[in-house]
């Protein structure tokens, strides 16, 4: 997710902390908040951009010696909604800042003179990183009026047209990719890309040097087509297919088996519209139209490759777990040698958390808190932090540690380690391509679930979770708790139906311990 938009559901909104100075210009909200309509992750990313660009200009002028600040904000943040919800992306704002040209004099002036007191090297630095500028090109010209600017956004969008072969557009395309989630693209998703570009050039002949503006609908046509009967899974490695052109594998009949999965497929397509999609931004301006947008596919999933719907872990298979020997007659060595094994299981049942939030805990994320009753409050404090990563913002929560765990030897558990390791899970390893601490424990604990509790496909790890929210909204009602308390345990967003309050600055500890507490399972070992 990029810098300033974040994601509720399937809504992208642009967000922006307001200095605390000039919060009561803004009715004394601390943050601007703006829903996009419906757009990708691509394009909100861009368009947050843009609002970013508008907000600094807004904050920059409400600290100057402008008069009426109110009306600023006002006509500033109607121009923000507005140009939020239009499809076209072009806004005008409707006012004029009597001194922006000499403000912008002023800024010549210093930008000149600092040129000028550059380095050789430094001047050569600066114009190798001139890409920098040309996606300013599309920002308003401060030395025009604002009412002006549709005229001279078109202006510099027809001057910027320029040949682009589609290998040049793969690259400003791996670029943006980078720019957008702020650090170094995953290996797993490079590769998907790579994998995506490398299909198109080998089923478009000469593909990679022709300028982008003269792919047509055929070529797109013939593209999908190959993904649907002619590109087989893992061309480059199997030796069948490896060496062989297009024009010789297209003349091949493939089993449903050899066949790219329909997922497969259906990415592979959308790579290659994301990367047409930059062509044709206002940034760029290489093309008009977008012809692989109308051969996207969409996923039907067969009953043979559907993924079961997961199920909350009945109380039958609760009782096979806990009752196993991993918590019986192995009870002592595992605790000794892998107590990720015992705890895991039992912190998912009675906290909810995820799979690889447990996984990636550190020593310092086992916190605690004197309650107004006096008593003692263990919890985990789930963040980012070091090498650990969560799902989406409202999985920053802190969560109560159950009576039951503690009662169990958690704490003691806690207490023997803490001044022997960093990590909660000495066994437990990050996983070099993907990044998370789950990988081989949940293979390990899958093994171990469907050899001695069940087969059943819908019966997972994170079944835990389900019987967890299930209990947790039926407690809700029983015990006549906010609905919202048992979201924010669960890392789930507000309801919209509620009066809510942002996680941010929900619920305490003490009260998520009552929520915690409702929790309530038969153990039979």
């Amino acid at each position: 997710m990029g810098k300033y938009i974040m994601q509720i559901n399937k809504s992208l909104y642009f967000r922006k902390r307001i200095p605390q100075a000039l919060s009561h210009y803004f009715n004394g909200k601390s943050e601007l908040r703006i829903k996009f309509g419906a757009i990708s992750h691509f394009h909100g990313n861009m368009y947050a951009k843009e609002l970013n660009f508008m907000f600094e200009e807004l904050i920059t002028m409400l600290q100057s010696d402008t008069t009426n600040k109110n009306e600023l904000v006002s006509k500033y943040t109607d121009a923000m909604y507005c140009y939020s919800n239009n499809s076209s992306r072009k806004y005008t704002i409707p006012i004029t800042v009597p001194d922006l040209e000499k403000k912008n004099e002023e800024l010549n002036e210093k930008l000149h003179e600092k040129i000028d007191n550059l380095t050789f090297k430094e001047k050569k630095k600066l114009l190798e990183n001139l890409d920098v500028f040309d996606k300013l090109i599309h920002i308003i010209d401060p030395k025009k009026d604002f009412a002006n600017y549709n005229s001279a956004q078109s202006t510099a969008s027809q001057m910027q047209k320029a040949n682009i072969t589609l290998k040049e557009l793969y690259e400003i395309f791996i670029r943006e990719k980078q720019q957008e989630s702020g650090e170094d693209i995953a290996q797993s998703t490079w590769r998907d890309y790579q994998s995506s570009y490398n299909d198109f050039i080998y089923v478009i002949e000469d593909a990679d040097n022709r300028d982008i503006s003269s792919f047509t609908r055929e070529d797109f046509r013939t593209f999908v087509d190959a993904l649907h009967n002619h590109l087989p899974k893992s061309r480059t490695k199997l030796k069948q297919f490896k060496s062989l052109p297009y024009s010789t594998l297209k003349d091949m009949e493939l089993t449903e088996d050899e066949k790219l999965a329909s997922n497969t497929k259906k990415k592979k397509m959308s790579t290659i519209k994301q990367m047409f999609d930059i062509a044709m931004d206002a940034r760029y301006c290489y093309i008009e139209t977008n012809y692989a947008e109308a051969f996207l596919i969409k996923e039907t999933k067969s009953k043979k490759n559907e993924q079961p719907k997961r199920t909350p872990l009945t109380d039958t298979n609760q009782e096979k777990l806990f009752n196993s020997k991993l918590y019986t007659t192995h009870k002592k060595s595992t605790l000794k040698y892998e107590p990720e094994k015992y705890w895991i299981p039992l912190i998912a049942l009675y906290t909810g958390m995820r799979q690889n939030e447990i996984c990636q805990l550190y020593i310092e994320d086992v916190k605690s808190e004197v309650i107004s009753t006096g008593e003692t409050v263990y919890y985990f404090d789930l963040n980012e932090d070091k090498d650990k990563h969560l799902k989406n913002d409202n999985a920053y929560r802190l969560i109560p540690i159950h009576p039951k765990l503690i009662e169990l030897g958690f704490i003691d558990y806690f207490n023997s380690i803490k001044e022997k390791q960093e990590r909660l899970w000495d066994n437990l390893r990050l996983h070099p391509t993907q990044k998370r601490y789950n990988t081989d424990y949940n293979k390990t604990f899958m093994k171990y679930f469907r050899t001695h509790v069940t087969k059943d496909p819908t019966q997972v790890f994170h079944s835990f979770r389900h019987t967890v929210g299930d209990q947790l909204l039926k407690n809700a009602v029983k015990h006549k708790l906010p609905k919202d308390l048992m979201n924010q345990i669960l890392g789930h967003e507000p309801d919209k139906d509620e009066t809510s309050r942002t996680y941010s600055c929900g619920y305490g500890i003490e009260e998520l311990f009552i929520g915690v507490c409702t929790l309530e399972f038969d153990l039979f070992y």
